[in-house]
């Protein structure tokens, strides 16, 4: 595998480095297809002036590439006299993924630390690329012997630090290293692939590591399918016993019109309407309810002695709305997973902890078990707990639409308040920058409450700081989970969701946007 990872890339990377005044771009493109496989394609292309300089140089062997499962095209000289290499490779899964990653740059190289992580919840798949691009190990991580002899001992036979100087320029700012991840997404409009394309770019004389997340979520037709028609044979069943119902209805109904017409005739005859069997006319117990069954209603052809205290029975008072509840950054800052926005950061300040616990400091934060100097701490990211605060929260930006919703409910007389998790000090931080003290009360946050959504803890506490009842509460959330707990306690709920289907949230109302919600 070394030599592999040598023959294509490293030794090209170093051509550009002893060539003054060359440059050489190195583009590592990973596509994901809807099953977790994919290829990987790298692409090096030098400057015209570094193929000028390489003549003499042996051309590399690539057999052990070959070997090792890599489709090599033949080079392609570029019209601007450039010259481009290129390598491909596929891969079954995720793991397979991470192994070619480090054939490209082998275990400690720019493109190591990425990975591929799947996940199938009933209906969809959910992909999340993440890692970091790093390019700070800088061209010492290309030492090689092997490289150094096919280049009459360069890059290491002379002094970097002279020829830096004689550049002007640190020498890997000569090779820039970039990173193309498509992910598959759902069918656009027109039925084609609306695929997620994401690109990073960075160079061997990089600062510091560029933070890499994109993630793609696409639905699974054939459960879905097959659940739908479980529900159709479900529905259809369902139809059958209310036209059966509707049927012996109607037959009831006709009988007892009969019934009257012939008590009427009887008694305009005036004889024999003592002896007719007026009993048992009407001789079916249940017919009588069950022509009842609109509250408040009374069938007119039911008989003037008919018992009508049943349908004279009052209507249930109405529920009036008080208040708005947003429901958590993913609403109010537009921040799809917290987690992940968090796990960039970190990794992006040094932080080397696996993804699970980076996320189980959060939750511990989020509960209150962790100050926020003590969340960086716990996640190896050094420096001022407040500056980290604000560097992180300042890539939070207000939902479009929303504060001129808040502003819009609270002139017609809603009070508007903020249930959600995280660290108390975020909170703290989000409502002073985003000016919201004065627009949004009361601000109930896990870390103060000693529980995450969806505890009934924190919907309890919503409840006896701002004094309203859940009957008259809507809650505008966009996580379905934390939904579904809140109507079982009785919250009128919204589903936000710019894109999401109706299906998937049965029972819930949907909000596309905050900027049409008040309109009219």
């Amino acid at each position: 595998m070394s030599r592999s990872r040598r023959s294509l890339l490293l030794l090209l990377v170093a051509a550009a480095l002893v060539l003054t005044g060359c440059r050489a771009d190195v583009t590592v493109a990973v596509d994901v297809d809807e099953e977790g496989g994919g290829t990987v394609d790298v692409t090096v292309v030098l400057d015209a002036d570094a193929v000028a300089r390489t003549e003499g140089i042996e051309d590399p062997e690539l057999d052990d590439l070959v070997e090792a499962g890599w489709t090599v095209a033949d080079p392609v000289e570029r019209e601007d006299g450039g010259l481009e290499l290129a390598a491909s490779k596929p891969f079954a899964d995720p793991t397979e993924l991470g192994a070619v990653l480090r054939e490209v740059s082998g275990p400690a190289g720019p493109y190591a630390q990425l990975g591929l992580a799947v996940d199938r919840p009933f209906g969809r798949t959910e992909m999340r690329f993440e890692g970091i691009l790093d390019g700070t190990a800088g061209v010492e991580s290309f030492a090689d012997p092997e490289v150094a002899a096919a280049l009459d001992g360069l890059p290491f036979g002379q002094d970097l630090t002279a020829l830096e100087q004689e550049l002007g320029a640190p020498i890997g700012s000569f090779v820039g290293l970039d990173l193309e991840v498509t992910l598959p997404g759902d069918p656009g409009d027109e039925g084609e692939p609306a695929d997620e394309v994401a690109v990073w770019s960075t160079d061997l004389a990089a600062d510091g590591p560029v933070p890499v997340l994109s993630t793609s979520e696409m639905w699974r037709m054939q459960p879905l399918l097959l659940a739908g028609a479980a529900a159709l044979l479900v529905v259809l069943l369902v139809l059958l016993v209310l036209v059966k119902l509707v049927i012996s209805w109607r037959r009831r109904r006709r009988r007892r019109r009969e019934a009257k017409a012939e008590r009427r005739r009887v008694a305009e005859a005036g004889s024999g309407a003592t002896d007719a069997p007026v009993g048992d006319v009407d001789a079916d117990a249940d017919d009588t309810d069950a022509v009842r069954v609109v509250p408040a209603a009374v069938d007119p052809d039911v008989e003037e002695d008919a018992d009508t205290s049943s349908a004279a029975a009052p209507a249930p008072a109405s529920v009036s709305l008080d208040m708005v509840v947003l429901g958590g950054p993913g609403t109010t800052f537009g921040v799809r997973d917290q987690v992940d926005q968090l796990v960039a950061f970190a990794r992006a300040k040094g932080s080397t902890l696996e993804y699970p616990k980076i996320a189980d400091r959060y939750v511990e934060a989020s509960r209150g078990a962790l100050s926020s100097a003590e969340l960086w701490a716990q996640l190896g990211v050094d420096g001022d707990p407040d500056e980290l605060d604000a560097e992180m929260l300042g890539r939070y930006a207000l939902t479009p639409g929303l504060r001129e919703f808040v502003v819009r409910a609270r002139e017609r007389g809603y009070a508007v308040a903020y249930v959600g998790d995280g660290p108390a000090s975020w909170a703290a931080h989000l409502r002073r920058t985003f000016r919201l003290d004065d627009l949004v009360d009361p601000w109930v946050v896990s870390a103060d409450i000693g529980a995450v959504l969806p505890s009934i803890a924190l919907f309890e506490g919503l409840r006896r700081i701002s004094g309203v009842n859940p009957p008259n509460c809507l809650l505008i959330d966009d996580r379905l989970r934390v939904l579904e707990a809140a109507r079982e306690l009785g919250y009128g709920t919204a589903w936000y969701t710019p894109s999401g289907r109706a299906a998937e949230a049965p029972g819930h109302s949907i909000i596309r946007s905050f900027a049409d919600l008040m309109s009219g």
